[in-house]
This record gives C-alpha cells, structure tokens and sequence, in this order.
C-alpha cells in the first residue's frame, strides 16, 4: 500500500501540481485516513486472530491453521475427539493450499470405531479443488472412499455425502490450486455412528446403528434408512401397484419406482442400487466393485464391463449374465493386459478389442501410493489387445501393429478419452474399428479418425472431409443403424495452449464417404458423459461433466449449470434435428458412466452402469421407451412419439398409419409425398455458414460456397459458375483448414502431405510460435519451425517428427524440468502434463497437488519427486502421503518418507519411535545447533545459518540449511550485497549490471560498459525524456543506477533535468577528450534538479568519432520502489526571421501545387465525358437496326375493316438472361378533333419493359340463360 502511494503522489507532484492546487487539501486528508486505516488493520487482536493468539501486533495460529487473521486451514493435524467439525476457514478459502486432518478417535472395546464423515455443505472448483477421503491412516489406506469436488446442494444423494471409515482412521485432505477460490466446506465427523439425514442422528432415526451399517425399520431403506420402502404408497389409490417386501409392484401400465408412469411414457427407473441402499435382494449376485471410466458392451444376451477406474484391485473384464441375474469375473489367460481406464473397446463376432487408455504406472512407488490407475502415476498407452471369448475366459494377446496398411498414413497414438466403434466400410463389407478423436500426450487433443482393419490387423488414419470436426477428450459416439451414420457429441477440446472447455457440438460422421457434417447444438455443453441410440434414430445422452471451470460457471443462471457432475438427459432426434428434453433420474448424477442397451427387455431399454460423482459407483440405471409407433392412430402422436416415447415414427400419409423409422428406408422419409417425419421441418442455422472458412466446412454445414460461405445458392451472383453445393464439388483438401484444426507444435509438424505413388512426404503445415497457431507451410510467411528437424514425434504416424518443437510435457520427469517450460507438474502422480490437459490427464481427481511454478524443495532437490523432495520437517508434515524419521540425534535432522500414522510403509527404514506424522521433533534445528529446556536453538547457528530453527543462511551466503545443509558465501565482485538462496545468482544492486556474478553488462536493455570507469551506464539520447520504473519485483536490491550523455550540438547549450519520486542522492561528473573525469555536483537530494550547461563553457559535438564532452549522473541511495524522469535536451532558439521566411514560402508553394491540381482534376473530368460520350455512341451503335412497314388504319378503322385487338410490337429486344424485353410500339398521338396532330402524322415510338414467357389466355365469362 506505501508503494501504491507513492507512486500516486510522484505523478500526482510531476502532473498536477500546477493546475490542482485546490485540490491538495483534499488528496492530503485521504492519504491520512489510507494510512491510518493500513496502519490499524495491520495490528492484530484477540478478536481477529480467529484461530490463535496476538502476540507482539502478530497473529500466532494454532496447529492447523495459517493466514494473517489465522483464518485459513494449513497443515496436518489429529482429531483425538469422538466427533467434531472440520473446515475450510472463515469465508472462503485460499488459493495454493494443502490442509491434512487425521480423525483417529479413541477405541472403546476390541473392535476399530466405526466412522461417520458427513459433508454439511461444500463448494469448491469443479475438477480443480477436491477433498479426498481415505479409510485409514494414510493415502495407501484400505481404501479411497471419495474425491469430492464442485457444488452439493443439501438436496443431493445421501449415500454420496456421506461415507463411512471401517479402519478406525480416517485421513482427509483438501488441496485447491492458485485459480480460483470458491465458499469451501463444513464437514462433520462423528465415530461409533452411521449415515443418516442430520448429523445429531443415527440412520434417521429409522433404524438401529451396528458398526457403522444401519439396519432399518419395515418399510425404510437407504443406507442412512431415509427412504420408504414404497414411495407415495406405489400410488395404489390410482390402481397403480401394491406395497411388497421388495418394494412397489407395479400393474402392467405403469412402471417406475413408485408405479407413478405409464409404460408408453419413456422414463427412468432403478435397475439395482448400491449396496444396502435399496432392497438388496434386486441386486444381481457377485456386483463387481465401483468403477468409472469404463466401457460397456452387448456379446450375445450378456453384457461386457471392460476395465475402469476403481481406486483398488479389480478384473478386467466382467460378465453380466442377464438371464441368471448374475455378475462373474472372467478369467483371463495368456498375455494379461494391464489395468486401464479412458480407453475404448468393441466386441467383434467372439472377439473383444480393446485399444488405447491410461494403464497403471509399473513403479508401486510412484506418485507416493495414491490409490487407483489415474493417482498411481498412470501412462497413457498405444496398446491394441484382442481377446477371444471363450464362456467364462478371455484368451489374450498383444496385437499392437508394428507396421501400417499401404499407401495410408498410420495411426495407433497413445491416446485416452476417444471412442471407438465397430463399423462395416465399402462393397466388401470390411470390418472396421473405428476410433475416434481423444488426448495424446504427445500431440495434445485430437481432431483425427483412425481406422482398424480388423482383418488385417493394420492402422490407418481416415482422410474426412467437411466440417472441421473436434471432440477431444471424454467425448461418445454412437452408431445409428436407421441412418447409418456415427454422431459424435460434446468432449473437452482445447481453447488454447493453456486452457480447455467442454464442448456442446455434435457431429455426423459418413463411414463411406468420410464426410464430416456439423449438427444442432446441446442445449449444455459437457464430457465423460454417456450416449446411445435406444430407438432407430433416436439418440439418449445422460450425465456427464457439466463444466470444469467453476468461475465460468458461476454466472450461469441455472442452477443446475453450477454442479460439477450432471443429473439432466437429453434425446436427439436424428432425422428432425432437434434436440429434446425428457426426465432425468432423481440424485443420480455421474459422469464417466458406461451404457448399452439391456438384453432381453421388454422394450428397447438403455442401461447405465456405475460412474462417479465424488464416489465410484456400482449401481445401474434403466431409461425404458414407451410405446410402439403401430399404437398410434393419428397423425400428431405419431408425430409427438419421439418426445414421449423416445421412438422416433413416421406417419404414412396415404395408408394413414404410423410406422417406426426402422421400416422405412433412411431416404423414403424425405419423400414428401407418401410420408411426414416430423411435426415441424428442421430448421437451417445460418450462423453455421458465417464460421465455415472454406469450401468443405461451408457445403458440408448445407450452405453454397462462392468464394465464400453464402446461406443460399441464390445470393451467389459475382461468381454463380464457381459455386460449389457438394463436398466433390469443392475438389481437393484445403490445407489452410486442415492445419487450423491443430493446436499443439507437434501435431501441426506432424502432419505431412502424403504423394500417392512413392514414399516422398513433404511437410504440410508449420507452427508459427507468434500467433501461436499452425499455419500451411505453402504460404509465404517465414516457415520457422520448419528447418531443423528433429525426431520428436511419433514413430508410429510416419515420416518426420515434430520439427523444431520443444519437447513435450509428458517427457519431463522432473518437477524443476516440468515447470521451465508452459506444463503442470502433478507431485502425487510424479507426471508433467499441458497446461490445457489437466481435465483430460486427471478426470478423476488423480492429482492431489500440482503446480506450474516452484518445487519442495528447490535447487536440486527439485529434481527428486515423492517425499524426499521435502528437506524439512514442516515441509514434510504438510504432505499427506509422507512422513518424518528423525536421525535421533536431537539437533533436527531425519529424512522424509512415504507412511501414515502408524508407520513408515517400510518399517525397517524408520524405528517407531523415531516417526513423525502429524507432529515434528521439539527439536527443530536442522542439525546446526543444540536445544535447551525450552526446545529452542541455542544461538548462534553453526554452518553460516541464522533463524529460529536455523533455517536460513546469513546475509551474503546462499544454499539451503534445511536438514543439515551447506551455506556458501556469496560471490559478487562486491556487486551486491545478496544471492539467491537456492543458486546463488548474485543480486546486484546497481542497474544494469548482469550475470550469475555481477560481471557483466545488461546490453539487451541498452546498459553498457565505459572505457575509462568501472560499472554500466545508460546511454541518454539527446532530446528525449526517460522514465524508470524501478518498482518491480526484480529490482528490490537495488540502490544504484549510471546515466551517460554526450551533446551533440557544438552550438547549443545542454539543459540536464532529473526527478526522483523518493529519497536518493546523485553525483554528476563530466569528461572532456583532453581531461580525465571530474566532480561537478556532488551528494546532491534528486528529487527535482535542474541545470543548464552552456556552450561557451563546454565543447559539445564529435571530432574524428570522438565525442567531446561526457556527462556522467550517478544516482544512488535509494530503496525501491521508485520512479526516475532523466533528461539531456539541446533545443535551438527560435529565429524569427527565418521562421517567416521559411512559411511564407512553403506557403507559396503549397497554393502551386493546389493550383496545377486543380487544372489536371479540369483535364481529367473533360477527358472522362468525351470517354462516357464514346462509349454511349458505340453502344448505340452496335443496337440492331431494321426496317419495318406501318399500315396507318383510316378514321378509326383498320386496312382489314378491325376495329380494336392488342398492338403489334415493331420491335422485341430481349435482355441478358432472357426473362425480360424492351418493346416497342408505334402510337398515334390524340388529335383533338382536328384531323392528324403535326408533325409526321401525329406518330411516336413508345417503349416497355415487359417480361417474357407463357401467359394463359384471359378467362371469357358466358351468361346463363334464364
């Protein structure tokens, strides 16, 4: 705030001084009260120190707590108490903070206690800031019970706010990054207890409480017994069901959990719930465990669950066997894949195909334990895995491609978040896998589709056409078999290089012709949602993220656009293009969900297994469709059925009867005249025409290219012959397109033009780094980027690597490596990722900390990651997963390891005593010094160190004391009166003086060295003012800063002016050629000085390259902040005389010029006419001419005796295109009664403009006789 202040009153003294003198008073008495008001909230009190105590004007926190008031959670602490209160602080929380709470209550018998976490309200970053719960002392406990994140209203899921410790600990930690701060959390913790609706009860008083399950009364269910067994009574007072031990059984109408839904109605219903969270008996034997980011599929009348994220051990594939009601896990023999998640996977005949997806990390040690695939540090794989099903066995192999199909370009990235799906391409019918889009580590999000030939088992990457299609990460794609066509939905893309959205877009992706087409937009945009067609052409989507930037959220009117993980479906009528709103399911919000349709069902039903929403999920969710398009008998709820039922239906408008999408062929229904598709024809989004920039984007969006994108083929007038309505039309790829769609160095260098015959590839595209955007390396602009290649990209996509590229993120192992460049180093994980990739690296919650500046540790100890990256032990004790091993020598010293509470996770590193979780050694020294009675250091600190604990080094050293380390002096060449801590890079306190040791000059900002005197000067041009700005963060050490300046005006006095906004003192020297340097002022206040050097006193200008006279300003003393205007100026006096002369005569001569301007403008105008005139007389000129007889009909009557009857043109001159004509007629001219009106006979020509074409003949009325 003094800064700030100073700053405004230097300009305020240098500005407005003069003109402002009234406002003096005034500008004084609100400094006084800033400065009165900075100086009383800067002291403390027992009153707003919240958490601690005031000592000495300072805040003293307590154990757990930090912030200037102690408002903030810091640390790591035990909770001994049997119940109490955890939180984030007082308003909202800070940025850049790791809280840790161990709650380990006391045991009142044998068995561990059983403990409660109930979350009372939270609100935190969705996807960004998350709180992590562990069963047990450490995060390599029995188990990862939840990672919440994002907005929970009180009127959310019971079983996800609350979780239950069985371990008798329970370890929370909450991490939020340097973004964006939200309201934070309350969470109440109680042991011996079990879930229920308030946190001052047990199963909501609706049950009895044994070891931590509820076990409920009749007629309750849930695992907090908040549920009635039968809700709204099954609606048996409508005739809708009955009330049984196992729930409501609804009539053969209706359907629902409270039997509230007629079956023609399409709609939600519970397939199973989680465990004890309804009638367990509904639930199918042998559930697997939780899991997100999984995929689901149909083999037979069975279902398929193929890997997933379950924070534990787990099979990789299980079988739901849908008439026993039965899960089993299937046994797989041969090579074993590696447990995955984010990956994609499609059943083939008797075969299962899985390719891509984040696999576990090999290292068990690695991102310190964190449970899962995703926390353990893992890798994004290229893997290709062929399973053949055989029963209850998976017989695998690896069936990765080594080489690609000929004449193609490769595929097989290392990619997570894409889709795939199993298609038939071409006259042969060829099995295809398709795969579309997803992140790579290396390229970044893709827009790219890679075809497996099943077959042959070769890669290729699709040459699309059309829209610039882009889905990323986390994005569906759904086959349609009514259109035959994939729709591709939503997905996170990339905004930028440092930033990523989700999306809202949908797309049409042609199999045969590989044509991109762009669809209506959701009404939200989301990702790691779930889609599938559960009726011919009609397409379900349901969950997903809503969003993962909670501050772009925030503004969103809905309430439902605030919560991280969506609740709301949506349908997607394909052949209206429309998007429709139908029920969404009651507290089931998920995102990394599976779905498929549901084997043997009555009607066409949509299942969705598991997910997470904070906690992995096990249950499943059924949307049923409703009734049959053969059940309607008119036209509007034929038409309306895709609304109510979810069954799309055409209505046949000679038979009258409505059929379903799936019995008409695709191209039938646009056939007006035998059917209606739909109540109101799609609508055509012209917006889509103004974003198309080429020709394949505009025709394949339904609009006319002509240069450019038009909505309608009509408004193509300028170049109608060049229009363009098709994507052949179009010709080839335009590769101004193809290389926009690239948002990283390495996939823009990657993409190469492939010749069609031989091997030569040529680059296509090059990455301009100053736009920061992949341009065509054909255009003329600078190809940097281009020269210099080096083999950094992928060796399976062929050719050349990423050119001159840096290295990409994922290939930093080190957090100091990592955060040099533009990536985000994760610590738990020990991975380096984008900066736009944290959503697609992390979709779980994987990294519980990460960072993009700064490592524990610093200097080298930046370069080890886990725990041994911490030095010390509160440093160590604020890291969840680590804790400290004194040496037992009592000065400090120990080293930092993975554990808990209880132990080390190897024990015999560590005795038991010599283990320090939450608590450091009294002794904190670091190894220097001694304590007394009083656990403090005795001073001084050996080894150079200085502190409380010894923690720093003394002035004029550098390294790192912390646990025994080494201080060095520093080496400055007197330069400086500091160094960096951590590398001992000198801090020099004169301006423009360079280097690790102050050894050199600054010459990039214009400092540099003289031939007779030590240091580095600005040069001061003449005639201009410099302003210096020495407030910034790099110049806290300085106190000196050296001007020079040389007139060169041998005829004109020099004036010199300086002003300071703050204290400094200025010494101001001069050399001539002939003398050394001498003193002219000295020790003077810089404030405001001015001084005038005249000519007769000094030989200004240049002799033989030589100047003659040197100034010297040497400004010193001085503590930053401040602000310095310096200024040579050798301006002339005015010459009266000549200054007329010189006006006058440029005067003069500007009238000249305007003169003969004037008289060219008179040339040129008369020229123009005589031209106009030419042209008019050629044009007449070239007019047909001919000759045509007129028979003048006597007094009213015609040569044949006809009186009357429509005139006869003379002429008919048709005009360009042929739809219009001039027409001319002869006509006589009203006489008056006097005979012939003069002259020639009282003739004229008359002319029109008419159209040309077939009139019918006009209608002749006939009388009816009477």
């Amino acid at each position: 705030m003094v800064e700030a202040l100073q700053m405004f009153l230097f300009l305020f003294k240098s500005k407005y001084r003069r003109k402002c003198s009234w406002f003096s008073p005034f500008l004084c008495s609100v400094i006084i009260v800033l400065l009165f008001c900075n100086g009383v909230l800067s002291k403390c009190s027992e009153l707003n120190c919240l958490n601690g105590v005031c000592k000495n004007d300072t805040c003293v926190c307590e154990e757990g707590w930090q912030g200037p008031e102690c408002q903030h959670c810091g640390g790591k602490i035990k909770l001994t108490d049997p119940m109490g209160i955890i939180t984030d602080g007082v308003g909202n929380y800070s940025v850049s903070t790791q809280c840790s709470w161990l709650i380990s209550p006391p045991w009142l018998g044998p068995n561990a206690p059983s403990i409660r976490v109930r979350l009372e309200s939270f609100a935190t970053e969705c996807g960004w800031d998350h709180l992590y719960v562990y069963d047990g002392d450490s995060v390599r406990a029995e188990r990862l019970l939840a990672v919440f994140s994002g907005v929970m209203d009180s009127d959310g899921s019971t079983w996800t706010r609350q979780v239950v410790a069985h371990s008798g600990s329970v370890l929370m930690h909450f991490f939020s990054d340097d973004a964006y701060a939200m309201e934070g959390f309350n969470v109440t913790y109680a042991a011996y207890s079990c879930p229920s609706d308030e946190f001052h009860t047990n199963c909501s008083n609706h049950g009895e409480c044994d070891e931590g399950i509820c076990r409920c009364e009749p007629n309750w269910i849930g695992v907090a017994c908040d549920k009635p067994l039968c809700p709204d009574d099954c609606n048996a007072q409508y005739g809708a069901g009955s009330c049984t031990s196992e729930g409501c059984v609804c009539t053969p109408s209706r359907s629902g959990e409270n039997c509230g839904r007629e079956v023609s109605v399409a709609g939600w219903k519970w397939a199973w719930h989680e465990a004890r969270e309804g009638v367990d008996s509904l639930r199918p034997k042998n559930v697997p465990p939780a899991t997100a980011g999984h995929v689901l599929l149909n083999y037979d009348d069975d279902l398929l669950r193929v890997g997933g994220e379950c924070f534990g051990e787990a099979e990789f594939v299980y079988r739901y066997k849908s008439a026993d009601h039965e899960w089993i896990a299937m046994e797989s023999r041969g090579e074993v894949p590696a447990p995955r998640f984010a990956h994609a996977a499609i059943v083939f005949g008797h075969e299962l195909i899985v390719y891509g997806g984040v696999v576990a990390a090999d290292d068990p040690e690695r991102g310190g334990g964190l449970a899962g695939v995703e926390g353990g540090g893992g890798a994004v794989s290229n893997e290709v895995w062929r399973g053949r099903l055989a029963g209850e066995r998976l017989v695998w192999r690896n069936a990765t491609p080594a080489s690609c199909a000929p004449h193609t370009r490769c595929g097989g990235l290392h990619l997570s978040g894409h889709s795939a799906v199993l298609v038939y391409i071409g006259p042969a019918k060829k099995p295809v896998m398709l795969s579309f889009f997803g992140h790579s580590p290396h390229y970044g999000y893709l827009h790219l589709v890679q075809e497996y030939y099943i077959e042959e088992g070769v890669w290729s990457v699709a040459q699309t056409k059309g829209w610039p299609a882009r889905a990323g990460f986390g994005h569906t794609a759904a086959y349609d078999d009514a259109s035959n066509r994939v729709y591709i939905h939503a997905g996170l893309v990339s905004e930028s290089e440092a930033t990523q959205a989700p999306s809202d877009a949908l797309y049409e992706y042609n199999v045969d012709s590989r044509v991109w087409r762009p669809l209506p937009r959701a009404p939200t945009p989301r990702y790691l949602h779930a889609a599938i067609f559960v009726s011919p052409g009609m397409m379900l989507v349901f969950g997903g993220n809503a969003h993962n930037d909670s501050a772009a959220a925030a503004p969103l009117a809905t309430p439902a656009a605030n919560k991280c993980y969506s609740g709301d479906a949506y349908l997607y009528d394909v052949r209206c293009a429309r998007w429709l709103t139908t029920s969404s399911p009651l507290t089931a919000p998920r995102a990394a969900s599976a779905v498929a349709l549901l084997p043997k069902a009555r009607t066409s039903t949509a299942i969705f297994i598991a997910g997470f929403d904070g906690r992995l999920r096990s249950d499943a969710l059924l949307f049923e469709t409703g009734s049959k398009c053969s059940t309607h008998k008119d036209e509007t709820s034929c038409l309306n059925s895709a609304k109510r039922a979810a069954i799309a239906c055409v209505w046949r408008i000679k038979e009258q009867m409505c059929e379903s999408l799936a019995q008409v062929s695709w191209q039938d229904t646009f056939n007006a005249d035998k059917f209606k598709s739909c109540s109101a024809d799609p609508v055509f989004d012209g917006r889509r025409c103004a974003a198309a920039g080429y020709c394949e984007a505009c025709v394949a969006a339904g609009c006319a290219w002509c240069g450019a994108c038009l909505a309608s083929a009509r408004l193509c007038l300028r170049r109608p012959t060049q229009m363009a309505l098709s994507v052949e039309e179009c010709g080839g790829s335009e590769t101004s397109a193809v290389c926009g769609r690239y948002h990283s160095c390495a996939a823009c260098h990657a993409h190469l033009h492939r010749h069609p015959h031989g091997n030569d590839d040529s680059r296509a595209c090059y990455w301009d780094y100053d736009s920061v955007k992949c341009r065509p390396a054909n255009t003329t602009v600078d190809l940097r980027g281009v020269s210099g290649v080096s083999s950094v990209g992928l060796s399976s996509v062929g050719g050349p690597g990423a050119g001159a590229c840096s290295a990409a993120c994922s290939t930093y192992k080190t957090c100091a490596n990592c955060t040099a460049e533009e990536c985000i180093w994760c610590a738990s994980a020990a991975r380096c990722v984008d900066k736009n990739a944290y959503g697609a690296s992390f979709p779980l919650g994987g990294c519980r900390a990460w960072s993009t500046s700064g490592c524990a540790g610093g200097g080298a100890s930046a370069a080890v990651a886990g725990c041994s990256a911490h030095a010390s032990c509160a440093a160590c004790r604020a890291e969840p997963a680590c804790g400290w091993c004194d040496d037992g020598a009592g000065g400090g010293r120990g080293a930092c390891l993975p554990g808990g509470e209880r132990r080390p996770h190897h024990p015999h590193v560590c005795p038991h005593r010599r283990w320090h979780f939450t608590r450091c050694p009294a002794c904190q020294c670091n190894g220097h010094a001694v304590c007394d009675a009083s656990a403090r250091c005795v001073q001084p600190c050996g080894a150079r160190a200085i502190g409380a604990h010894c923690e720093q080094c003394a002035p004029q050293h550098w390294g790192s004391p912390l646990n025994g380390g080494v201080c060095q002096p520093c080496e400055c060449n007197a330069q400086a009166v500091a160094c960096a801590a951590d590398t001992g890079r000198c801090f020099c306190s004169t301006k423009g003086l360079a280097g690790d040791r102050c050894d050199k000059c600054d010459n990039t900002n214009h400092y540099h060295p003289d031939l007779y005197n030590k240091g580095c000067y600005y040069d001061l041009a003449v005639d201009y003012q410099f302003t210096f700005n020495l407030s910034k963060k790099e110049d806290r050490h300085l106190s000196a800063i050296n001007f020079r300046n040389a007139p060169v005006k041998p005829d004109v006095d020099a004036d010199f002016s300086i002003t300071c906004s703050a204290h400094a003192r200025m010494n101001l020297t001069v050399r001539t050629r002939t003398h050394p340097e001498r003193t002219l002022f000295s020790d003077l206040n810089c404030t405001n000085f001015r001084y005038k050097f005249a000519k007769s006193e000094h030989a200004f200008g240049v002799e033989d390259n030589v100047t003659l006279t040197t100034f010297f300003v040497y400004v010193y003393d001085f503590r930053p902040p401040l602000w310095i205007q310096i200024s040579f100026s050798q301006y002339p006096k005015l010459n009266l005389q000549q200054f007329f002369i010189t006006f006058s005569s440029c005067f003069l001569l500007l009238l000249l010029v305007a003169a003969a301007l004037w008289k060219i403008k008179q040339k040129y105008d008369l020229y123009r006419r005589r031209q106009r005139l030419f042209v008019e007389m050629e044009q007449m000129a070239s007019r047909p001419f001919s000759q045509v007889s007129i028979e003048l009909e006597r007094s009213g009557s015609s040569v044949n005796g006809s009186v009357g009857g429509p005139p006869a043109p003379v002429a008919l001159e048709p005009c360009a295109g042929g739809r219009a004509a001039v027409l001319s007629l002869v006509v006589r001219l009203p006489t008056g009664g006097t005979g012939r009106a003069p002259p020639l006979g009282g003739l004229a020509l008359a002319s029109a403009l008419v159209t040309l074409g077939h009139h019918p003949p006009p209608r002749t009325h006939k009388r009816r006789a009477r």
